[in-house]
């Protein structure tokens, strides 16, 4: 998420009753693994996600959209 975040850089997110919505960084799980990204595109239940290093992130490009259910949380605070 460089330039916004940076490695090892500390991050609060709120994750109760939260409505994605575009632009909005959140937690995700995938496959078992944890990233932080950015909503790209929000269906009401498929969320498309990317990264703001477009160049070298993983992302809704290359694992499709996720389920709206696979949101661990907003970031909310970053150090």
């Amino acid at each position: 998420m460089s330039p916004t975040l940076q490695p090892g850089q500390d991050i609060l997110s709120f994750n109760w009753a939260y409505k994605p919505k575009i632009g909005d960084i959140v937690v995700i799980k995938v496959n078992g693994q944890e990233m932080v990204k950015r909503i790209q595109k929000y269906d009401g239940r498929h969320v498309f996600v990317r990264g703001d290093n477009r160049e070298e992130s993983t992302d809704s490009r290359h694992f499709g959209p996720i389920l709206s259910d696979q949101i661990v949380g907003k970031v909310v605070c970053k150090n």
